[in-house]
């Protein structure tokens, strides 16, 4: 099925059969790569268990320190990225406050408007002035206005 519009949309419908594999085949190797990246947390909470099992000799002596140490390099780029996004919500405020003080756009022109939209300029003034309304966009980019009850 060939799709027209932009973007290009799958939906349950059509879905094909080789996006459900990717998915699975995806889905599958991240969960298989996080549980060989936990592996030393996997025998150090769940070792003790898995001796009694006979699934082999676990070393579940913690080493608290050492694990820290190797954390360390990612605390640092937690409160690094931290400070970016209070460095960048403090910007976002100031543009807020600055903005506001701003006069407001001027309004597109309602021929402008409706010949972008495919209407003529007196439904585009007539559905501005409903309160609700549903707009029904045809294949041909055209626009048709309706009230809503």
């Amino acid at each position: 099925m060939t799709h027209d519009t932009w973007p290009p949309l799958i939906v349950a419908s059509d879905k094909p059969r080789w996006v459900w594999w990717r998915d699975f085949a995806l889905t599958t190797a991240m969960w298989l790569l996080f549980a060989v990246m936990l592996e030393t947390e996997f025998e150090l909470f769940f070792g003790r268990h898995l001796e009694r099992l006979g699934f082999g000799d676990f070393d579940t002596n913690a080493n608290w320190p050492r694990f820290f140490e190797r954390l360390r390099p990612y605390v640092y780029l937690i409160f690094g990225l931290m400070a970016f996004i209070a460095a960048a919500a403090v910007a976002t405020v100031a543009r807020y406050f600055r903005a506001r003080g701003l006069p407001p756009p001027p309004p597109l022109p309602a021929a402008s408007q409706a010949h972008r939209a495919g209407m003529d300029e007196a439904a585009l003034l007539a559905a501005r002035e409903l309160a609700n309304v549903v707009v029904h966009i045809a294949p041909d980019g055209t626009h048709r206005v309706e009230p809503r009850p």
